[in-house]
């Protein structure tokens, strides 16, 4: 162990040791200044009483809801402003006017709007974090040489693929510093909010123990709170140096287990592979509907954002053991070989046994599971049965002898399963009923998912046919199936525009139209060629039309949601 860890360790005993002596020797008053020993022991009660456990959960709920809640939409517009020139000039005088108000100040706005409740106290962090990560992405994203841009364009780069492969990575050490100064932050402000709205969490504690004057108590939540922003700081620290080890220029020479990998950083590449292996492109047909059922939830009168979180993060668990799942069992029967155009790279590659991706899919089943009976215990056993259902149709997908993509039924069950089920069982979670309108908007959303598998099948008609896999696409034949596709992409809108008309849905709801140009080049491209390359452009489009048409959807429940406040 080097000097410096050694004194990072000794510096807080020492400080320790030394106010433990100077209170014992009447240097300090004990009345303010609650003698080490004494605080502990405090701690330690707490502790056993369940007390501090309890407000230290509640206090780290509120954290991650917000920081996660402000964290994403943060980088993306930190993002965007630094790759577009427009962007920034509307959004840099904005950011930089809010970003210095002091966030407490901010508090009694917050509670006139939300009530005095849990989103009052999960917007408060939302407002301290959001403008100092995304000012930070933006200067990172600005910082990066242009070169890199120039040479990504002229190898054929577009738009989303120069913040995917040159903005995103190049900014990374500047996104990492904001995040991890906006987690400390947020800790900071929530802990602050507590003590103004004391309603549980440690700054209700402290505001508890201030009131009957029991300083030991008041200390044991600090020393709490400090250990909890030393934990964070380590944290993101080792996700910086695991995400970016080019920064680490004190370490002359690499690990042997580094360098046995390349030079990666292990952890680093555990990350990357899987990331790679579950897909996490696919995870927007997760998204989509989650956060519709929610907004639409939200139109009604019901929202708890808390329920939205584990809903989202437990729908994205499933389907990601899905994507496994299905890699697992299309390896193993042969329907996915390293000439197919969509196989699994990290099986492909090697990066990964079907083993590992095996018990992937087993863990990200099991843990979505858990969540799943969290929302059980919470709303009801209607999401017991939604959980089951949805994580049997995910597993037989392609496991078993009859599998469902084998025999025809993938585009139905896609439709089911990602559409109607996640729509309405994301709404039954945040209003423990589930209306007809719901289940109607549902449909367009359904349709689009079913259309990328759709594309899917058309790419691998032939391979799939070969291989014994029968899919609508290979049963139906070339032709039938271009129509199938027309069917799914332009029944979407039409759905769409039906629900409106008849009253289901505010005008609003209509601004998925602004896509339909998208969805229209798309099918005369599906029905212009049979060459699977193209076709797998088609695939790649027609999941970013499902993206499109979903967000401009829920912008438009939330458009209308403001209208009516306004």
């Amino acid at each position: 162990m080097t000097r410096e860890r050694w004194l990072q360790l000794l510096s807080p005993v020492i400080l320790l040791g030394l106010w433990e002596a100077l209170a014992r020797a009447g240097a300090l008053d004990v009345r303010f200044f609650s003698m080490p020993s004494e605080i502990f022991a405090r701690l330690f009660a707490l502790l056993q009483e369940g007390v501090l456990l309890t407000n230290t959960a509640i206090t780290l709920r509120r954290v991650a809801v917000g920081f996660v809640l402000a964290t994403v939409p943060a980088i993306l517009l930190g993002v965007t402003m630094g790759v577009s020139g427009v962007m920034r000039a509307i959004f840099t005088p904005l950011v930089a006017a809010f970003y210095p108000i002091p966030k407490i100040a901010l508090v009694p706005m917050v509670v006139l709007l939300l009530g005095i409740g849990e989103p009052a106290k999960y917007a408060v962090v939302v407002i301290s974090v959001f403008f100092l990560v995304a000012l930070n992405t933006a200067a990172g994203v600005r910082n990066v040489d242009p070169r890199y841009f120039d040479i990504a364009r002229n190898n054929g780069a577009r738009k989303w693929d120069l913040i995917w492969s040159v903005a995103l990575p190049g900014a990374l050490p500047s996104i990492l510093t904001g995040v991890n100064l906006g987690l400390g932050f947020a800790l900071t402000v929530i802990v602050g909010t507590e003590l103004l709205l004391p309603q549980g969490g440690l700054g209700a504690m402290i505001w508890a123990a201030y009131q009957v004057y029991d300083i030991p108590t008041i200390f044991a939540a600090l020393i709490v709170v400090a250990l909890l922003g030393f934990g964070a700081n380590w944290l993101m620290n080792e996700v910086e140096r695991q995400l970016v080890p080019w920064k680490e220029a004190d370490r002359p020479l690499a690990s042997p287990a580094s360098q046995a990998s390349g030079g990666e950083p292990r952890i680093r590449r555990f990350v990357r592979v899987w990331w790679m292996a579950t897909r996490p492109f696919s995870f927007t047909a997760s998204l989509v509907p989650v956060t519709l059922g929610v907004v639409l939830a939200a139109y009604d009168g019901y929202f708890d954002a808390w329920l939205f979180a584990l809903t989202l993060i437990g729908s994205v668990l499933i389907h990601a053991g899905t994507n496994l799942a299905n890699d697992y069992y299309d390896w193993k029967k042969g329907a996915d070989t390293p000439e197919s155009l969509g196989p699994n790279r990290a099986l492909q590659e090697g990066m990964l046994t079907p083993r590992q991706v095996f018990i992937g899919a087993l863990a990200c089943f099991a843990a979505g599971s858990l969540i799943g009976l969290y929302l059980v215990a919470a709303r009801g056993v209607f999401i017991l049965l939604l959980g089951i259902l949805s994580v049997l149709a995910g597993w037989f997908y392609t496991a078993g002898p009859r599998a469902f993509a084998y025999i025809g039924l993938g585009e139905i069950v896609v439709f089911i399963f990602m559409g109607p089920v996640m729509v309405i069982g994301s709404y039954y979670v945040q209003a423990q009923n589930a209306p007809l309108h719901a289940v109607l908007l549902s449909l367009p959303i359904g349709f689009l998912v079913a259309a990328i598998l759709h594309a899917n099948n058309m790419r691998d008609l032939e391979g799939d046919l070969a291989r014994n896999k029968r899919t609508l696409a290979n049963i139906l034949g070339r032709r039938a199936s271009k129509w199938e596709y027309l069917v799914l992409v332009g029944g979407s809108f039409a759905v769409l525009v039906v629900l409106v008309l008849i009253g289901y849905a505010p005008l609003l709801a209509l601004l998925p139209l602004l896509a339909l140009p998208m969805g229209i080049a798309l099918v005369q491209r599906a029905f212009a060629t049979d060459e699977p390359r193209k076709l797998n452009r088609v695939l790649r489009a027609t999941a970013s039309l499902h993206g499109w048409f979903g967000w401009l959807m829920i912008l438009g429940f939330v458009s209308a949601m403001i209208g009516r406040l306004v």
